[in-house]
């Protein structure tokens, strides 16, 4: 995996299994992950098209699943956990107790070990949970903004096999993604303190 920052847009490189809840969201495996900052009066006629053809502009020829984003890249939060990395980018200004639409809360979460489909989709709702509780810890009183999208990704052939992961853990797949395993917990440590992070730098 490979990632980086071109034209207000994180890039990630790789060869992944992943599913999306973003615009052009669902499963498939892919080789780019994108997170695009969009002005805060974004509103295009189709916001579809509007990812497909920003995907072309920055390269992005093939497979890809891409967020949208008011929030600058420079608040943008990279956490690393053992064999998971997060990349998230914070902002509650789009709240329901808020009128203006300029933020989002996107989380894209990628694997070295392979996780199984339930994995997959069980990383979304750990995720979404984490995300909700580092709102409350934090004194707001909704669980996220209108436009929250998430990605769960595991790089294909990654080689992962780390010694101080469990067993299951390293070369086989991981089986669940609930909030009491080990990849659970790690997702819920990295979101909370990502969105967190990202959104005291912004000042909310």
């Amino acid at each position: 995996m490979h990632y980086y920052v071109k034209n207000s847009t994180l890039i990630i490189k790789g060869n992944f299994e992943a599913v999306s809840t973003g615009l052009n969201g669902g499963r498939a495996r892919v080789k780019y992950l994108a997170n695009k900052q969009v002005p805060r009066t974004f509103n295009p006629p189709d916001p579809r098209e509007f990812v497909k053809e920003e995907a072309l502009k920055l390269g992005l020829e093939e497979a890809h699943f891409g967020l949208l984003t008011a929030v600058k890249m420079e608040y943008l939060q990279v956490i690393e956990n053992d064999y998971l990395t997060a990349f998230i980018t914070a902002g509650v200004s789009n709240g329901s107790e808020f009128r203006a639409k300029v933020g989002t809360i996107n989380i894209i979460l990628v694997s070295k070990a392979k996780l199984s489909e339930t994995a997959l989709l069980g990383a979304i709702i750990t995720a979404t949970e984490a995300k909700g509780l580092a709102l409350l810890e934090k004194g707001y009183t909704f669980l996220g903004t209108n436009t929250d999208a998430v990605i769960v990704a595991y790089e294909i052939d990654s080689g992962f096999d780390s010694e101080s992961s469990p067993k299951n853990e390293r070369k086989q797949e991981i089986p669940y993604a609930g909030s009491s395993t080990d990849f659970g917990k790690k997702i819920t440590e990295v979101v909370i303190k990502g969105v967190k992070a990202g959104l005291e730098l912004r000042g909310e």
